[in-house]
């Protein structure tokens, strides 16, 4: 957590957030779920104005990078989706396309992008089914649900879920063959990667040759 945010919380909630830190690390999420060489699964997701975008088709353009945002409420994710606005220039110009995916519904969806300037592609994924998919989603614990609810959050009905639950932050360059050739995650929503590192993976991707397709 960065030192600014963790001052904010009480010493009770600062506690309990690193309890659920601990015990999201025990369950090895982020070692479980996709990972580098792994194969991209489809998914067939909806933008804010209802339009659904399919995974293969956006390969089939060329690179992703993907990103999975735990929602426009988080101030870690509010700092990562500007970085990665900030970088789509830069990845475009590389030939790939800048996706982010959040649980919120698509209403929503709309208003964080427009709240933070989003230029890029940004999907609802309601219940975390398809971060289900990747591997990286979680059911909070007592402590953590108790934080979010004082707080006003109610996931179950952000979400369109019947559970507690939200992904793992993650981000991860795609070949157009939907293998992953760069992955970061982190269950410490406040530990991002350097936007120069996605560039990088691209610059690797546009240098080899042949690039495999889809």
């Amino acid at each position: 957590m960065s030192q600014r945010h963790t001052a904010a919380l009480s010493t009770r909630d600062r506690a309990d957030f690193e309890d659920e830190l601990d015990r999201l690390r025990m369950m090895r999420l982020t070692e479980e779920g996709i990972g580098l060489g792994d194969y991209l699964p489809d998914f067939a997701l909806k933008d804010s104005a209802g339009r659904r975008w399919v995974s293969s088709e956006l390969l089939d353009r060329g690179p992703l990078v993907l990103a999975l945002f735990r929602g426009g409420w988080c101030p870690y994710c509010d700092l990562t989706m500007v970085a990665l606005e900030e970088a789509r220039l830069a990845i475009e110009a590389l030939g790939a396309q800048a996706v982010g995916i959040m649980p919120d519904m698509p209403e929503q969806v709309a208003v964080t992008a427009r709240h933070r300037g989003i230029g890029y592609l940004l999907l609802s994924d309601p219940a975390n089914a398809y971060a289900r998919t990747c591997g990286l989603a979680y059911e909070l614990s007592p402590n953590h649900i108790r934080i979010h609810r004082e707080r006003g959050r109610d996931f179950p009905r952000l979400h369109g879920d019947t559970k507690w639950r939200l992904p793992v932050p993650a981000v991860f360059v795609v070949r157009p063959d939907a293998r992953v050739a760069f992955a970061f995650a982190d269950v410490d929503p406040a530990r991002w990667p350097d936007p120069e590192e996605l560039i990088a993976s691209l610059d690797a991707l546009r240098d080899a040759h042949p690039l495999s397709t889809r």
